[in-house]
């Protein structure tokens, strides 16, 4: 991320976040979360801390079937956005 911002970084993490064009918004689940998936290691309660637009959490509500999640983030764009993604794939 090219950042000729000012700003200090917790202020441009906000702002960025649930955008979709901040480089950690990868838009596709991380691929130790596609490692663990196939080695069915999800079970029972699982909290994601700072799920951002929940792709790791949707990924896992999707291909696992005994886990409730519980995903979390301080930015409230993001809980939006993954809000209305977990609506959309019916998690």
């Amino acid at each position: 991320m090219a950042n000729n911002d000012e700003a200090p970084p917790q202020e441009v993490f906000f702002r960025m976040s649930g955008t979709g064009t901040a480089i950690w918004e990868i838009k596709r689940p991380q691929k130790v979360v596609l490692d663990l998936v196939q080695r069915n290691v999800f079970h029972g309660e699982l909290l994601d801390v700072g799920c951002g637009i929940a792709d790791n959490a949707i990924y896992i509500a999707q291909h696992t079937n005994d886990v409730h999640i519980t995903a979390i983030d301080m930015v409230e764009k993001a809980i939006e956005v993954a809000r209305q993604k977990a609506e959309e794939n019916q998690v």
